[in-house]
């Protein structure tokens, strides 16, 4: 622990008699007068020193650095191309545009962009700035988006295509209705023909780069286009052909799992789950699909009343298969989907949906027992199953 030392007390001076002391001073050696300047350079120096040496000692005890806040007057001299990576920080940003040029120091911008609560809407992509901006104009142009020369947008997996919409016009300058209506339109996007002209299930996951002039059809055939991009890598047609399972039934498969499971390495055990119960002629009963037909934000259970609905897509009230895919599913999911494994599987239950543990039984017994286990973690996470 620090302490603080008192400064010691002079002590008292020496009385002596004043003849002795007039005659000290008359017989002394005559002595050069001391420089004045030097002296005062000399004490100038000692205060620079306790001053400096005083905000030292009070920058380390408060945390305060010495740092660079400059900023240019602005506004702005050469055209420069800034691209922004996606989960780029305010921090990584202001460090980017320092590297550009665009402001001249990334505890300038950062401040500046902590004043502003619209900073937290900048969006990955490429923009076209200006070096030697003033920080504030080049947080404006960030925000607006104005100069926004390409952007990227990421897609997980699992989403329905209503989800998707929301999430593009979001993110870009595309309207709901705008992509809507090129939706309607599945020819336009390269729906394959086995497609049933249904664009559910084939706007596939993925980070997409866009510039401003991308028009919706554009930018959903991408979607599309990677779809048949990663559909034909594990040869899913030919191996849903190969197997007797139609490639529609089969992207709807794959768009099950998607939503069932969070951990592949029990897709292709649902998968064999699924075409056993299909080839016995059992209703599959499956709450993911309920959710799809109320348009639920749930993801783990249904209610009653939801599990009574009469929607198509209720797999609780009808045998077979949805009539269309319920999510987009990614890579695994589409080869699980023509890759079952076999066996007399007929039941499953994810017992950990933090995890995605999941348990296969093959009579009802056995499937109790797992739904056991399951509602047991649903009494340990009350909210996450109410």
């Amino acid at each position: 622990m620090s302490r603080f030392l008192e400064e010691p007390t002079p002590e008292e001076p020496e009385i002596v008699e004043e003849e002795f002391l007039l005659d000290r001073v008359a017989n002394a050696p005559r002595r050069h007068k001391p420089s004045w300047g030097k002296s005062l350079l000399a004490v100038l120096l000692s205060l620079v020193v306790v001053v400096g040496g005083g905000y030292l000692v009070y920058s380390k005890v408060h945390g305060f650095k010495f740092s660079s806040t400059a900023d240019y007057p602005g506004p702005g001299e050469q055209d420069v191309t800034v691209t922004i990576i996606a989960g780029s920080t305010i921090s990584q940003i202001a460090d980017t545009l320092v590297e550009a040029d665009v402001v001249a120091s990334s505890k300038g911008f950062v401040r500046v962009a902590e004043d502003n609560p619209a900073a937290a809407s900048i969006q990955a992509g490429s923009y076209v700035m200006k070096t030697k901006m003033k920080s504030t104009d080049a947080l404006g142009l960030l925000v607006s988006r104005t100069t926004m020369v390409s952007h990227n947008i990421t897609l997980r997996e699992g989403l329905r295509n209503s989800e998707v919409v929301a999430s593009l016009a979001e993110q870009s300058s595309l309207t709901a209705e705008q992509l809507n209506a090129s939706l309607a339109d599945p020819a336009a996007l390269g729906i394959p023909e086995w497609g049933k002209g249904n664009p559910e299930g084939f706007l596939f996951p993925e980070t997409y780069t866009y510039d401003n002039n991308t028009t919706s059809t554009q930018m959903l055939a991408k979607m599309t286009a990677q779809f048949d991009k990663i559909s034909t890598s594990v040869d899913f047609v030919n191996q849903a052909k190969a197997r007797g399972i139609d490639p529609y039934d089969a992207l709807i498969v794959a768009s099950i799992i998607e939503k069932e499971v969070n951990n592949q390495v029990y897709a292709n055990d649902v998968a064999q789950v699924l075409y056993n119960r299909l080839a016995k002629g059992m209703k599959l009963q499956l709450d993911s699909t309920v959710i799809y037909a109320v348009n639920s934000p749930g993801t783990i259970t249904t209610t009653d009343e939801e599990r009574a609905n009469d929607s198509p897509y209720n797999t609780y009230v009808h045998e077979g298969l949805p009539p269309g895919p319920i999510s987009n599913p990614g890579q695994w999911a589409l080869a699980a989907a023509v890759n079952p494994t076999s066996g007399d599987y007929l039941y499953f239950v994810a017992v950990n949906p933090d995890t995605g543990e999941t348990k296969f039984a093959n009579d009802w017994a056995g499937h109790e027992a797992n739904v056991a286990l399951f509602q047991q973690w649903c009494q340990s996470n009350p909210d996450r199953c109410s």
